[in-house]
């Protein structure tokens, strides 16, 4: 059935009463007697208009009509609902689901908050004591361990990946140790459980957006592939960032003498095996694709090892990779784990939370929220589980009057990729105010996309006026898109809202459109 919105009947006598009403309180207002002037008879006409003009925009669009579409539109001044439709329904969110995380993530760790990746060895050591029989690198949960760029900026290209362990090869050399007799040891047990949510796909675990969740990150445990032509009728090259990475490639693509690319990849998810295959062409540009790791603590250990090397730093040993099941922590582990062992050698401090939080939501960075999400339970429950994350969430979106209880949410992963998240327009909308009202305001908003200007909105929003007072998080998956965040209009000041549209047989790009146009008949108000 085709949604529509029947305007009321226009009762003229009701009209003129409001409008004789609203002289008469704009003439108190002028007299300046502390009265709020406001116009009744303006309002009711104006919010005629929109829903009008909504169910317009709805009707341009058969193939969202047929789905599911649900919204709310809130007046931050005074709390007025100005447009909603389906708002306390369960959507899913895809990635909105990230605002509820780094909102927690803000809340409970604070603007500041640093995260810790150490040296550390089994064996006892002194100063100057040039000879270690092993080395730890314990992870402490920096999702920057990378060539990224901090402050974020849109433009900025990513540096040399390998420069935070390098900072750590160094202080160990600077601590006077030249050999290493032992094997070197990424430890990642900060975070126990799974390395993948449940609810994320099998196929989600070949590519960066799925990358494996661990407390020891390096390069956003992806490895970035380019496939350039060579000679027509010869193998295409192949080139990886970092150099340093643990797949092994089958290359079958052949350069042909087009300007097109038709290059395809087949991987086993849990293996390091890729194989390549297709063509490309002497004119065509470079084919991109980011894989993920499947062991990303031995491959970070494998890194450093590179690193001392250059150091001049004499490794005998193998990387290897320490992780800790659910299994293994035992009865009462939920409220006491013990933090890393040994003998602590150099530490490698993070860019504070608030940086990170800035990525996450601008590029959708998948894999910094399910890690911020744990985190967050380490810190607070002393465990840094899944579950301990999503523990807090609830309570923390409780505090807010969102509650899990059937009618707010039902969210069981950081990033929004499991497929059985569920929110409403309505709680997401009560999030948006409660931010809002805290004193993390700026640095929140600053976090989120800029419609037409950066982040996942770079591209969105064109030809729209004003499209740079949309502040938004972006959510996409299979089905589902999904718009939240803030508006500053004309008339209304900012605006909190929230737009979900599941369930659609329309490409995702006829969607995104429709959602744009929403919010553009908000930007001009």
């Amino acid at each position: 059935m085709r949604w529509q919105i029947v305007p009321a009947p226009v009762n003229e006598d009701l009209i003129l009463k409001h409008e004789r009403l609203a002289i008469l309180v704009a003439a108190l207002a002028a007299a300046n007697l502390g009265v709020v002037a406001t116009s009744a008879a303006a309002t009711i006409p104006q919010q005629r208009s929109l829903d009008a003009r909504i169910a317009t925009l709805m009707a341009e669009f058969p193939a969202v009509e047929r789905g599911r579409t649900g919204f709310q539109f809130i007046d931050l001044t005074n709390g007025t609902v100005l447009a909603e439709r389906n708002a306390a329904e369960f959507f899913t969110p895809a990635s909105n689901a990230k605002l509820y995380t780094t909102a927690l993530g803000l809340v409970r760790l604070g603007l500041n908050y640093q995260f810790q990746t150490e040296l550390r060895t089994t064996g006892p050591w002194r100063p100057g004591q040039a000879t270690l029989t092993d080395l730890q690198l314990v992870g402490g949960g920096d999702p920057n361990l990378s060539g990224r760029v901090l402050p974020y900026a849109p433009d900025a290209k990513p540096g040399d990946a390998l420069t935070p362990l390098r900072d750590l090869a160094k202080k160990l050399s600077d601590a006077g140790v030249n050999t290493i007799t032992g094997d070197v040891a990424g430890v990642a047990t900060r975070y126990p459980g799974d390395l993948y949510p449940d609810g994320w796909t099998i196929d989600d675990s070949i590519y960066d957006y799925g990358a494996p969740v661990s407390s020891l990150t390096f390069n956003d445990n992806s490895v970035s592939l380019k496939v350039y032509p060579s000679e027509s009728g010869e193998l295409a090259n192949i080139e990886t960032q970092p150099a340093v990475n643990p797949l092994l490639f089958l290359n079958q693509v052949i350069t042909d003498d087009s300007d097109q690319a038709h290059v395809h990849v087949v991987r086993s998810p849990a293996t390091n095996e890729v194989v390549l295959w297709g063509t490309i062409g002497t004119r065509a540009h470079a084919w991109e694709e980011d894989l993920a790791v499947t062991d990303p603590a031995a491959w970070t250990a494998s890194a450093l090892i590179a690193v001392l090397r250059e150091q001049g730093i004499t490794v005998r040993g193998q990387a290897v990779s320490q992780y800790e099941s659910l299994n293994e922590l035992g009865e009462g582990a939920e409220t006491n784990h013990s933090g890393p062992a040994g003998t602590l050698l150099a530490v490698h401090q993070s860019a504070p939370l608030f940086e990170d939080i800035t990525v996450t939501n601008k590029v959708s960075q998948n894999l910094h929220a399910e890690m911020l999400l744990r985190e967050v339970g380490y810190v607070v429950h002393g465990i840094g589980t899944l579950s301990a994350g999503v523990d807090e969430r609830t309570k923390f979106l409780n505090e807010l009057g969102i509650t899990p209880d059937g009618t707010g949410l039902a969210l069981t992963d950081g990033s929004g990729l499991a497929r059985q998240d569920l929110t409403t327009p309505e709680s997401t909308v009560t999030l948006l105010r409660a931010m809002w009202d805290r004193p993390e305001r700026e640095t929140w908003i600053a976090s989120l996309p800029i419609g037409g200007v950066d982040g996942t909105l770079e591209h969105r929003f064109k030809k729209i006026p004003g499209a740079a007072r949309v502040h938004a998080k972006t959510g996409s998956i299979a089905h589902v898109n999904s718009l939240s965040g803030y508006i500053e209009t004309k008339d209304h000041g900012w605006l909190a809202f929230s737009i979900m549209v599941n369930g659609t047989t329309a490409h995702d790009s006829e969607v995104r459109t429709f959602i744009d146009r929403l919010c553009a008949l908000f930007i001009g108000d």
